[in-house]
C-alpha cells in the first residue's frame, strides 16, 4: 500500500505543535521529558521523510545531524573559565518577576530549585554553543533531564554541588566568604537561593508568588533562617 505523503503532513504538524506546547509547559516530570525526547525524534524523522526526494536538502539535513552528534561527543571542558559565572548570574536575573509555580522550570513559572538549576542549564547551553564547548552542552542537557529539588542539591545530588559551610542566617553571613553563583539552601531543604554578588540574592519566593532579588540585610523571613552554603562544582 502506497503512503500518501500529503496525508501525513497534518499529523506531523500536530506533533510539532505538541512538541512546542510541552516545551513551554512550566512543570514537567520524568515521563514528560521522555515524551519530549521521543516526539522530537519523530519530528526529525518526519522531516527526513518529507525531504527524502530532495537530494540537497536530504543530505544537508543528514550531514547537519551527523556533525552535531559527533560534536556532542567531543571531550570539551566542564570548567569553562571565568565567563560561565557571569553568564549564570545574567541568566538568573532574566527570571526576575517570573511567577512562582511549584515544580516550575521556565519563564512561564518556576520554583526555587528550578530557578537555580535552570539558570545553570541555560548558562551551560549558551556558553557551550558560544565557545563550541560540547561538555557544557552535555551538562546542560543532563541537568535538564535529571531534575533535582532543593533538598537534593543540599545532599550534593549527582555531585553537582558541594557544601561549603553553615550559617545561622543570610543576614548574619560573612559575604566575603562567598562568590557569584553560590547557593544558600535552608537547613531543612525546603528552599534555595542563589547569590548575585554585592550582597544580592535571587529566589523564587512562594510567599511573594514570584522571583525576587533581595539585598542584605532584609526583613524577609528566608534571610533569618539557618542555611547551608553550597557551590556548583563547575565553579570550583
Amino acid at each position: 500500500m502506497k503512503i500518501n505523503r500529503r496525508s501525513l503532513l497534518i499529523p506531523w504538524a500536530l506533533l510539532i505543535a505538541l512538541f512546542v506546547v510541552m516545551i513551554r509547559q512550566s512543570v514537567s516530570y520524568g515521563i514528560t521529558r521522555l515524551t519530549i525526547v521521543l516526539i522530537g525524534i519523530v519530528v526529525i524523522a518526519g522531516l527526513l521523510y518529507f525531504l527524502w526526494k530532495q537530494t540537497i536538502m536530504r543530505w544537508s539535513t543528514i550531514a547537519f545531524l551527523t556533525g552535531f552528534s559527533i560534536f556532542l561527543m567531543l571531550p570539551g571542558n566542564l570548567v569553562a573559565g571565568k565567563d560561565l559565572q557571569p553568564n549564570y548570574g545574567a541568566m538568573l536575573r532574566s527570571y526576575e518577576g517570573v511567577p512562582y509555580v511549584l515544580g516550575g522550570e521556565n519563564h512561564f513559572g518556576i520554583d526555587s530549585s528550578g530557578l537555580v538549576r535552570e539558570g545553570l542549564i541555560q548558562a551551560n547551553l549558551h556558553h557551550g554553543f558560544q565557545t563550541l564547548n560540547s561538555a557544557l552542552i552535555r551538562r546542560g542537557l543532563e541537568m535538564w533531564w535529571c531534575d533535582a529539588a532543593a533538598d537534593a542539591l543540599l545532599r550534593e545530588y549527582r555531585e553537582y554541588t558541594q557544601r561549603q559551610f553553615s550559617a545561622v542566617s543570610l543576614n548574619a553571613l560573612d559575604h566575603s566568604r562567598i562568590k557569584l553563583g553560590d547557593l544558600a539552601a535552608t537547613s531543612d531543604g525546603e528552599h534555595i537561593l542563589a547569590y548575585l554578588g554585592n550582597k544580592q540574592w535571587i529566589e523564587a519566593d512562594p510567599n511573594l508568588s514570584k522571583v525576587v532579588i533581595e539585598s542584605v540585610p532584609t526583613t524577609h523571613p528566608w534571610f533569618d533562617t539557618a542555611v547551608e552554603i553550597l557551590r556548583w562544582r563547575q565553579f570550583m
